[in-house]
């Protein structure tokens, strides 16, 4: 009995004496996974381990976060200018490690825990610490359950104040599914610089998604924010509120999306209070497609010249967008409204792609003979005459039957079939005169 009982206390040593340092290793191993799979969701932005030092129970991490290309290069070159500063911008994080199959510090079971420390670098090489920390919990299957709490605070440099009151986000992540899920909020912050006040309001995210068999992500995003008021003295502009829902899912081998986005309320100077809103649906997309061509689109935007980039694309994506219109495909705004002080300017619209026969030659004629699609457009009576008085073609879209009056409004109803498009109930060629 005496033997068994030294047995387990030398196995027991073993675990809690050995184990930290090879957990050590994994978990080292973990925080490059959740790098590559960052970098490799955020094109344009690059994650550099500049330290890390391995100990047996405790690890010492710092990593930089830069923007400095893709969808982000122009935004940073301007930035980079207006500052003078001679690096990008970035974000440094600091990170503790405890790990072993029992942190020391957390006392909770996993395969480490962690406390993250953030600065930020303007460019200049002088860090401005931002307060707050991130704490993780990294489990033994690699997902990892982590709190973001900032503190209020504020920061002056030069002319330029910001504000802000502060970050409550959970986040938990799993590079092996993919999966990633947010629930919290950004409170309001204020920027004050050059005469002018900058005020946002609160912003709350809810997420629930994961990275499909595709390469790109599918679930759930609502978001709300609060008011924005920029106030330069002179004028005033200003947004109520923000709102944006989406949620998307594969469905044998095909995409369904459905979007809404809603803004309230922006007040522009010289033109009055304007809402706008747009309910987006995409079914049966082809995933495999779509997959190509967005990441076709992605890396357009991280070349020197998107521009030019994007104009040489389509080359490199024809068989996919072939292949995309062959299986056939949905679109469907209802609505698309934008209220403006002189009414509300309507749009609805459907697109409907059938199937067509994959052992065809592929043939763009074809798909327009088959597809079909309706249009209907409200334009309220003073936006029309306005664009009526600065634009002559405008002004003679009532003499060809393109609009029709309709009470206060001007509507166009048009249908296309098999070909052929009709206008308020009358046949037009196509294209359309004056369109």
């Amino acid at each position: 009995m005496k033997r068994w009982l030294v047995i387990l206390l030398v196995l027991l040593a073993l675990i809690i004496l050995v184990s930290p340092g090879i957990v050590g290793r994994l978990a080292e191993k973990n925080i490059a996974q959740n790098i590559e799979w960052a970098e490799g969701d955020s094109p344009g932005v690059t994650i550099k381990t500049e330290s890390f030092e391995r100990g047996w129970f405790t690890s010492e991490g710092r990593h930089r976060v830069v923007i400095e290309g893709g969808r982000f290069r122009d935004v940073t070159e301007k930035y980079m200018e207006a500052t003078g500063n001679p690096e990008f911008p970035s974000l440094i994080i600091d990170t503790h490690l405890d790990h072993g199959p029992l942190p020391i510090s957390s006392m909770a079971p996993g395969l480490a825990s962690t406390v993250s420390t953030f600065q930020v670098d303007p460019g200049n090489g002088v860090p401005i610490e931002v307060p707050g920390k991130l704490t993780s919990q990294v489990g033994l299957t690699g997902s990892t359950d982590s709190y973001l709490l900032l503190e209020a605070g504020s920061f002056e440099h030069e002319d330029t104040s910001f504000e802000w009151q502060g970050v409550d986000m959970t986040v938990a992540t799993n590079p092996g599914s993919g999966a990633i899920s947010v629930d919290g909020e950004i409170k309001p912050g204020k920027i004050t610089g050059e005469g002018t006040v900058a005020d946002f309001g609160a912003i709350t995210i809810t997420a629930d998604q994961v990275k499909s068999d595709y390469g790109f992500s599918v679930g759930s995003v609502e978001m709300e924010m609060g008011p924005i008021t920029i106030d330069d003295n002179a004028s005033v502009f200003s947004i109520a509120g923000l709102s944006l829902s989406a949620d998307s899912a594969i469905d044998d081998a095909r995409l369904n999306a459905h979007t809404v986005f809603g803004m309230q309320t922006m007040t522009i100077p010289a033109v009055g209070e304007v809402d706008f809103t747009v309910d987006l649906s995409l079914e049966g997309m082809d995933a495999a497609s779509i997959r190509v061509i967005g990441k076709a689109l992605q890396d357009v935007q991280g070349e020197p010249d998107p521009e030019a980039a994007l104009a040489a694309l389509y080359p490199e994506i024809e068989d996919e967008l072939q292949t995309l219109f062959r299986k056939g495909f949905s679109v469907k705004v209802e609505p698309f409204d934008v209220s403006l002080p002189q009414g509300v300017l309507a749009t609805r619209l459907e697109v409907d792609v059938p199937e067509s026969n994959d052992s065809a030659d592929f043939n763009w004629a074809s798909v327009l003979l088959g597809m079909t699609a309706s249009l209907d457009l409200r334009v309220p009576g003073a936006i029309y005459e306005m664009a009526a008085m600065m634009n002559a073609q405008a002004g003679s879209l009532v003499a060809m039957g393109i609009l029709k009056p309709d009470g206060e409004d001007y509507v166009l109803e048009a249908e296309y079939a098999q070909g052929l498009i009709n206008v308020n109930g009358a046949p037009m060629p196509i294209p359309i005169p004056g369109m």
